[in-house]
């Protein structure tokens, strides 16, 4: 009887991913290929999505995430890796972050039409949220980059209610944003005032790490440290 085909491993994915497309683009951009699928093959490592209580068990036997698991786990990493590692863990600029998003979306397109994994729509799925992060990616780092402008310019000093906090925004008008701390606060705070080249950028739910402090004025912020989608 013939032998089943083993799967493969997320290893051999990416490195089969990289040869198929190599003939297909310029030196440019295949650099720029390998540079988001050696990131995403560093986050698997450092991450283990949804397989950390292995990792002792797998490395102490010398093996490691992507030369353990294949595709399944492969997709199972995309929203951790472009929506936390991507913005916050990775120093780059927009050009990398919108290329996390149109490599990963290649990726996932490629996976389906191999027929690597069975579940097309959990391929489809990633392949859209990759999409999202190619625009909203390089969106949040502007709303990053103005922010730091718009606070070094106008530098508020701490008054004696200050949070330092994750806050989701809730609500945007032009030139104001509301905002919900996710620990330091009960209640949503604002309108905490902005560039309008903010909230024409921001999104609903966007998480923007930093401190605001309450003056007489209102609350303001005083440090902005990421800005993730």
């Amino acid at each position: 009887m013939p032998t089943a085909e083993r799967a493969k491993t997320i290893a051999e994915l990416f490195e089969e991913f990289l040869s198929e497309q190599k003939p297909k683009q310029s030196a440019k951009t295949h650099a720029k290929y390998c540079c988001i699928i050696e990131l995403f093959e560093s986050y698997l490592e450092s991450y283990w999505p949804g397989h950390n209580d292995e990792y002792s068990s797998v490395t102490k036997a010398g093996g490691s995430f992507c030369k353990t698991f294949g595709p399944t786990e492969l997709l199972d990493g995309y929203g951790e890796f472009l929506g936390y590692f991507m913005p916050r863990k990775v120093m780059c600029g927009k050009e990398t972050l919108r290329a996390a998003g149109t490599v990963t979306k290649k990726l996932a397109k490629w996976l389906a039409e191999k027929r690597y994994v069975d579940d097309v729509e959990s391929a489809e799925d990633a392949h859209e949220r990759a999409a999202e992060a190619a625009a909203e990616l390089p969106a949040a780092q502007d709303v990053l980059d103005i922010l730091d402008a718009f606070i070094d310019a106008d530098p508020i000093d701490p008054a004696r209610e200050t949070l330092e906090d994750h806050f989701y925004v809730q609500r945007i008008e032009p030139g104001k944003l509301w905002l919900e701390p996710l620990t330091m606060h009960p209640d949503v705070i604002g309108p905490v005032p902005v560039p309008t080249a903010v909230t024409d950028r921001c999104q609903p739910m966007w998480d923007i790490a930093g401190v605001v402090t309450k003056t007489r004025r209102g609350w303001r912020f005083v440090e902005v440290w990421n800005v993730t989608p």
